[in-house]
């Protein structure tokens, strides 16, 4: 006398693992996705909620859409799009969030309070306007204060001609929270063409000094 043995229904992971959009090469592209929904806002300066809607929202797009024609049922779709998603965004958050923290930028995401970060803001660039050889005209760089405590500038140092600072209202002064200095450059070929030079500003926060691109045209 046989015996039949019921079939067991198939486990949601062994349907996971049999979906063919359910990979690494699904999860590379939520991360592309994720990363584009996240650098076009920041890029347009939309803010760190608008940035973070637009990254939620691709996201989730972008795994749907590429698990849409898998084949598998309803039910392991979703649970794939969650997952992809959600691995997709705890990358891009922590990587982008990481990344401001370590060059001193203003944070993509509102998951990092400004406040609890002390750091120092300047430009990546400032480009003096253009100037006949021989004669000056002056710009300005905005060094920042954010954090709990103070920012104090302990110096600043240029590493080529052309271009002069006085950081008198910087430079020994304590810039409290939320608060700026001005440093106002000054700058005057000695011939015609571009000019580039890099300026340094030291100060008392952890981590690596400022740097700043200066550039202006001699014509």
């Amino acid at each position: 006398m046989s015996t039949l043995t019921e079939a067991r229904a198939p486990t949601v992971r062994s349907q996971l693992r049999d979906a063919k959009r359910f990979s690494w090469t699904g999860f590379a592209v939520t991360v592309a996705a994720s990363l584009l929904g996240t650098l076009v806002p920041a890029a347009i300066g939309a803010g760190p909620n608008a940035t973070l809607v637009s990254t939620l929202a691709v996201t989730v797009l972008a795994a749907g859409g590429f698990t849409v024609k898998d084949g598998s049922a309803r039910g392991i779709k979703a649970i794939a799009i969650v997952l992809l998603a959600t691995g997709a965004l705890v990358l891009t958050v922590t990587g982008v969030t990481v990344l401001d923290l370590v060059r001193g930028r203003p944070a993509t995401f509102p998951v990092v309070p400004e406040t609890a970060v002390p750091r120092v803001l300047v430009p990546e660039s400032v480009t003096c306007p253009a100037t006949p050889v021989r004669t000056t005209t002056t710009c300005t760089v905005a060094v920042r204060s954010v954090g709990a405590s103070a920012l104090r500038v302990s110096g600043i140092e240029l590493d080529g001609p052309d271009f002069a600072v006085d950081a008198s209202a910087c430079v020994g002064h304590d810039v409290e929270p939320g608060r700026r200095c001005t440093l106002v450059v000054s700058f005057t070929p000695a011939s015609t063409g571009e000019r580039a030079v890099d300026l340094t500003v030291h100060h008392n926060v952890p981590g690596p000094a400022a740097f700043v691109e200066l550039t202006g045209r001699g014509g």
